[in-house]
């Protein structure tokens, strides 16, 4: 483990060990505190909302206590002056003539709640017996729930719970039902049923929707209260969803999130952006949103390979497969200016905070969750069998005027094995030979937490492992450890948390991705096997020399890629409270993703008839690693009419990159492929970066009379990306909220509207998305080449100390709307991002020395469009609730000023034009069918005509866009311990036709090769390709030849043209959760707090018109999504 690690470790074991000295003298402290009979209050205040009146009473007194802001939002004109007057007196006529109570818990803690009657409504029956009912109420932790409300259902006599959350309750009847109630906690009623003693009883926490916490990063607040956009998954709902990936849990859950894997494979780059792309240069490594796990920086993809090592993966894998989605509490997503400003550069695409579990008080409770399921790919090509291949192969060589040949011909090769040497009598579906297997998944996740009202703790493991849909060995494993220590001194001054989380990630692949062989191999290829059990390579029986007439796709299996991944955090979040008012923070962490591989390719995965073959060993390693700082002071003060926060704080972040690449090559042996000592040729490569980020920043809030809302924060960052004239920038944001509902007026007239507010942000962010040292010229060697034996070295780039930050401008109107009891909310958001000085690699000419100059250029781009979001509660009991819930997102984009003669290389090229969109669309030929007369692809030209003459094409005369449109619809519905729930994603797009996927037309259609990289087979739509003069076809004729001729010339315009593009839209039914919830009363005799047992299901059905493997993946070389599904059980003790 590195120095720093340690280092790391060394630092929160000190930490550690002082909150633990500090929790001991705090216990032998001295309280010293009056009874709460004895406290007297001074206040003056007028036309308070109660609520502010008791936490001014709370403030003057020292006394806890707590309320449900809902009881006493009816009571906003309250006003008080007392001097030195008894505490209970003051609360008696406060809180008497609103027909409320309190309830004194502990000497210096109380609990307001409504009055309870003086008088019964008995409805006992005269004939019931009548019986004393003990139990214990706890909350979903396990810990008491104090002051709990236990009445006769039907009645007001009652009692309340004690301080261990135990009551009884005399005089029950045997058939009774008694109803519990505690601020914010739901309702809930338990029937007798002639028991004594009903045991534990767990109740479970409510918060509305409004009220729930939002986290902004640097600091908190709630939705009511909120001027920004933030949109929050909870943890359960990620629980749902059997995903390798926490990312891919928010597909279709957050408006505008544009997700896009680049296959199935659980640890598959994906990319994503938020609200567009808001820069041009595709060299910006800033096009996607910051991330951040528990205040630290976090990447989404790593570099774990090089020149191929990693094949399967095209060298990359997403970092964020390595974060298990059981350890998440919940993940926030940034989008508008005010919430990402404080961010600054690093917030201009937006934020994604993931907030992992933390430990809670109460007594300790272990949690054992065991799932096993199995995933399968769920659709399958419509491809040509033996028959109709070998017809559409005659067919080829007739329109070439050329022989069909056979098994007698005298030329065989490569091209016409399939023919002349093959059996053309046998048939393989080889999708369901490389795809149709099983990727059975087992999980186990253990954690136990708990911990007094001081210190707590969670502790969790979580190892899991899945098999691969390919056939042979091939597993994917991972294990993680998670470990939280939460605490505060006993006057809650001094607060500590300290998370360390270990994640180990092993991988056996196959050599490549099947995919592109289960759909292009011909259909009548030989066996995989001998009758011996070994590789067949089917010899041509008749040649003078004997060689293979084909590649067998299982030496694949022999040319394997071992990959080891790790991931490191471990972060201190430290606070200390110096006044009622003023409390300072500082977050460290360090976060380390480690990846590395190991591809062998033996020379038993070669042609065995070739003498000559060698060995090949490819080894690659890759470290990236970040390390923050982040100390802050906060104040906070309510007053009379307003309440006012600010922050001050700065951020230091320093991160590193590693990347080594080793490759031997000419083995003789196999046995010596992992020792590269032993290659007779070595090669090799590495690359390293230094980036160091330092910012200040602020926050200034205020919230008048609960309902004039306004928020501002400012940041300066520096960047070591740029040079030292322009290393710093300036950004800021503004937002403003007005609660329209608090307003007399609108009670009055809207009496069925129960929140509504307003809001308006605009702010500035910045980027600095470019490579590291881009201001200096940098040199690498020039691999391959030398002069007198010394390896000249290349330029990357000349010299620019000028460039500067690039400047994005954020501007969003938003609309909330609560209804009915706020059991519907409504979102509406319209949002614009600017972007300008836009960063790019700017081309220069050969005479220059350098091939390419940083700099900015004056051109500006616009995204703009709409955020939809509604929640409903149709259904909420103590013994059944209903939600349903819905997002849509619409984006465009256009361009609003450019630098004249700007074209490709720099963000740009000359289809581009001011007031239109500069990204997500393509520009494509526009096609005129097929000739009839010659079956050759036609297209339009400039003036309007028709040719097949590829030089006339009119290349820009007609663009697609290629934005997709996305909603998704949540419904979930609860009845006593059963809890079924779906998730629906509609998206509206354009997609590649599969037609003319790579894997069907990276060389002629009717042509065919045995040798890497193999092909033939085709889809079913190409037996009505063209074949007679006359025929009406939407597909050219096809050719044997598989060479540069006319054919191909019209092939490669049509894969650029809109017969490449169709409509790919889909609804997909994303996630099916259902679970049930043995109730306690049954699981007792066993000793179980809990037990549930549930099944999930993740893209489990399709309704789509694209005919493609998947309309998201959009690859007929890459693996699709799968059909995954599992059961489990849960089990809490």
């Amino acid at each position: 483990m590195p120095s720093a690690v340690h280092s790391c470790n060394r630092l929160l074991y000190k930490l550690l060990f002082v909150i633990i000295c500090v929790q001991c003298y705090s216990f032998a402290e001295a309280q010293g505190n009056a009874r709460i009979s004895e406290k007297l209050v001074t206040l003056n205040a007028k036309s308070n909302s109660l609520s502010v009146i008791l936490k001014k009473i709370s403030k003057n007194t020292g006394i806890t206590i707590y309320f449900n802001n809902l009881q006493l939002a009816p009571f906003n004109n309250v006003s008080l002056n007392v001097k030195k007057r008894p505490f209970t007196e003051v609360m008696h006529d406060l809180l008497d003539p609103r027909g409320m109570g309190w309830v004194e818990v502990n000497d210096s803690t109380i609990t307001i709640r409504k009055a309870s009657a003086t008088t019964e409504s008995s409805t006992i029956p005269l004939s019931d017996t009548t019986i004393s009912v003990s139990g214990k109420v706890i909350n979903e932790k396990g810990s008491p729930i104090i002051s709990a409300t236990v009445a006769l259902s039907g009645t007001s006599r009652g009692t309340t719970t004690g301080l261990d959350g135990t009551f009884v309750l005399n005089g029950v009847p045997s058939s009774a039902s008694i109803t519990i109630s505690s601020i914010s906690f739901l309702t809930q009623q338990v029937s007798v049923k002639g028991r004594r003693n009903l045991g534990t009883i767990p109740m479970k926490e409510y918060v509305s929707d409004l009220d729930a916490t939002v986290v902004k990063g640097y600091y908190n607040t709630t939705k009511r209260f909120n001027t920004a956009t933030v949109y929050t998954v909870k943890g359960e709902e990620l629980a749902k969803q059997p995903v390798s990936n926490p990312i891919m849990a928010l597909q279709g859950r957050v408006p505008n999130l544009v997700i896009n894997p680049s296959s199935g494979l659980p640890n598959a780059a994906i990319k994503f952006q938020m609200r567009g792309q808001n820069s041009l240069s595709t060299q910006s490594l800033r096009s996607e949103p910051l991330i951040i796990i528990d205040g630290i920086p976090y990447p989404n993809t790593i570099q774990a390979g090089a020149l191929g090592s990693l094949q399967i993966t095209n060298d990359q894998i997403s970092a964020l497969s390595l974060i298990n989605v059981n350890e998440i509490e919940q993940i926030d997503v940034l989008t508008d200016a005010d919430a990402t400003s404080i961010y600054g550069s690093r917030g201009g695409n937006g934020v994604i905070l993931i907030t992992t579990k933390k430990g809670k008080s109460g007594t300790m409770a272990l949690n054992l969750t065991l799932t096993t399921g199995f995933s399968q790919v769920s659709n399958k090509l419509d491809l040509l069998n033996t028959q109709q291949y070998l017809q559409l192969r005659k067919q080829a060589y007739k329109n070439d005027d050329l022989p069909i040949p056979d098994k007698t011909s005298v030329v065989k090769n490569r091209n016409n094995y399939d023919f002349t040497v093959w059996d053309q009598t046998r048939y393989t579906d080889w999708q369901k030979v490389f795809l149709g297997g099983t990727a059975t998944t087992h999980t186990a996740n253990l954690s136990v937490q708990g911990g007094s009202p001081t210190i707590q703790y969670l502790l969790s493991g979580n190892y899991s492992t899945q098999k691969y849909v390919y056939p042979g060995q091939n597993k994917y494993q991972i294990g993680t450890t998670n470990l939280n220590i939460s605490g505060n001194s006993q006057n809650g001054k001094f607060r500590a948390q300290l998370n360390n989380s270990y994640t180990f990630n092993t991988i056996l692949s196959p050599g490549t991705d099947f995919t592109r062989l289960a759909v292009s191999l011909a259909p009548n290829a030989p066996s995989l096997y001998n009758a011996e059990g070994s590789l067949n390579w089917e010899p041509d029986s008749t040649a003078f020399v004997k060689a293979s007439t084909w590649v067998n796709p299982y030496a694949q299996l022999l040319r394997t890629t071992q990959a080891t991944n790790s991931n490191f955090r471990e972060s201190a979040d430290l606070s200390y409270q110096l006044s009622d008012n003023i409390s300072v923070r500082t977050s460290i962490g360090f976060a380390e993703v480690r990846a590395s591989s190991l591809s062998l390719y033996p020379i038993a995965s070669t042609d065995p008839f070739i003498s000559t073959n060698t060995g090949t060993a490819l080894r690659s390693t890759s470290k990236s690693q970040s390390f923050t700082v982040d100390p802050q002071i906060a104040y906070s003060k309510e007053f009379s009419t307003f309440k006012i926060e600010a922050l001050l704080g700065a951020s230091y972040q320093s991160s590193k990159q590693e990347l080594e690449y080793i490759g031997g090559e000419g083995y003789t042996n196999d046995a010596l492929l992992k020792s590269m000592a032993a290659a007779p040729i070595i090669s090799g490569y590495n690359s390293s970066s230094q980036y160091k980020y330092v910012a200040g920043f602020g926050r200034l809030n205020f919230n008048v009379l609960g309902k004039y809302l306004f928020n501002m924060t400012a940041r300066r960052d520096g960047s070591s990306r740029f040079g030292p004239n322009s290393q710093f920038g300036n950004f800021w944001s503004f937002g403003a909220g007005y609660i329209f509902t608090q307003e007399e007026y609108v009670k009055r007239t809207l009496p069925l509207l129960s929140f509504g507010k307003f809001r308006v942000s605009y702010g500035t962010s910045g980027n600095d998305g470019i490579s590291d040292y881009q201001y200096i010229e940098l040199y690498q060697p020039q691999s391959g080449n030398s002069y007198q034996n010394t390896t000249p070295l290349i330029s990357l780039g000349t010299i620019n100390s000028d460039y500067h930050w690039e400047t994005i401008k954020k501007l969003e109107v938003g609309l909330e709307l609560g209804a009915l009891e706020n059991r519907i909310l409504f979102t509406a958001a319209y949002w614009r991002t600017r972007a300008s000085d836009q960063l790019g690699r700017f081309p220069l000419p050969a005479t220059a020395g350098a091939d390419a100059i940083v700099k900015n250029q004056d051109a500006r781009i616009q995204n703009m469009g709409w955020d939809f979001i509604l929640n409903t509660k149709i259904l909420n009991k103590p013994y059944a609730s209903w939600t349903i819930g819905a997002n849509f997102g619409i984006q465009n984009n256009k361009l609003l000023a450019r630098p004249e003669g700007v074209y490709n290389g720099y963000g740009f090229n000359r289809f581009v034009t001011v007031g239109e969109p500069f990204t997500g669309f393509v520009i494509a030929y526009r096609s005129k069918g097929v000739n009839t007369a010659n079956g050759l692809y036609q297209f339009e030209t400039r003036d309007k005509n028709i040719s097949t003459d590829v030089d006339n094409f009119f290349v820009d005369a007609l663009k697609i866009k290629t934005i997709p449109m996305t909603m998704g619809i949540n419904n979930s519905l609860t009845f006593k311990g059963l809890n079924f729930s779906f998730f629906l994603q509609l998206t509206k797009q354009m997609g590649k036709n599969y037609l003319f996927d790579p894997a069907f037309t990276s060389f002629n259609p009717g042509s065919f090769s045995s040798m890497e990289p193999e092909f033939g087979n085709l889809p079913m739509e190409y037996m009505e390709s063209w074949k007679n003069p006359g025929d009406i076809s939407a597909l050219q004729k096809l050719t044997s030849r598989n060479t540069a001729n006319p054919l191909r010339n019209l092939l490669n315009r049509a894969r650029s043209s809109d017969l490449a593009w169709v409509d790919a839209s889909f609804i997909r039914l994303r996630n099916v959760s259902l679970s049930y919830n043995f109730p306690n009363e049954r699981i007792k005799k066993y000793h179980l707090a809990t037990f549930s047992v549930f099944i999930q299901g993740q893209n489990l059905i399709t309704l789509t018109n694209y005919k493609g493997l998947d309309p998201e993946i959009q690859s007929a070389t890459s693996l699709p999504l799968l059909r995954t599904i599992v059961g489990g059980v849960q089990i809490g003790l």
